[in-house]
């Protein structure tokens, strides 16, 4: 299967999930040359929330990716208010939901550092530049860290382009 990382977003936005983008994608959308593997948002963990989420995927089969025999993501799920992270796989790709980023905080804290991205049919919320480069710093992992260097990279590309601005391109 072949990820479509837009629909999933454009399902998210059409079910009026509350999310930023963060992660791979966010970091590609940006100017990175690094592949990844899924979509990874921060989002209210609440059941309204979720219970959004919920029916924005059903259409998809959005299952448990991270649990034994990956039982499907039911209503009842959502219900639940003691979701930390949500680990999703659907048929349209991988979605990670997570209650909050490493080195920048929860969705509202996230919210206040991140920027709209018109996506042509819809539009989104993403981390900036600079709060994506802080996120992936404070995650460490080797892989966080590569992806630090170059987004620092596209920073300081842009820094010395007149007209530059720290917006996804």
């Amino acid at each position: 299967m072949r990820p479509d990382f837009e629909g999933l977003l454009a399902a998210l936005v059409g079910g009026e999930v509350e999310f930023v983008l963060v992660g791979g994608y966010s970091a590609m959308l940006h100017g990175s040359s690094l592949m990844t593997r899924d979509v990874d948002v921060v989002c209210p963990m609440d059941s309204r929330n979720l219970a959004r989420l919920h029916a924005a995927l059903l259409h998809w089969h959005p299952v448990h990716r991270m649990t034994p025999k990956a039982p499907p993501f039911t209503p009842e799920d959502a219900a639940r208010n003691d979701w930390r992270n949500l680990y999703l796989r659907t048929d349209i790709g991988i979605l990670d939901c997570l209650g909050e980023v490493r080195g920048l905080g929860d969705y509202a804290a996230c919210l206040t550092r991140s920027k709209a991205l018109d996506l042509g049919a819809f539009s989104i919320r993403t981390l900036s530049l600079e709060a994506l480069i802080d996120a992936k710093r404070a995650m460490g992992r080797p892989r966080d860290l590569l992806t630090a260097q170059e987004l620092e990279t596209i920073r300081e590309r842009r820094r010395a382009s007149p007209g530059s601005a720290d917006e996804p391109h």
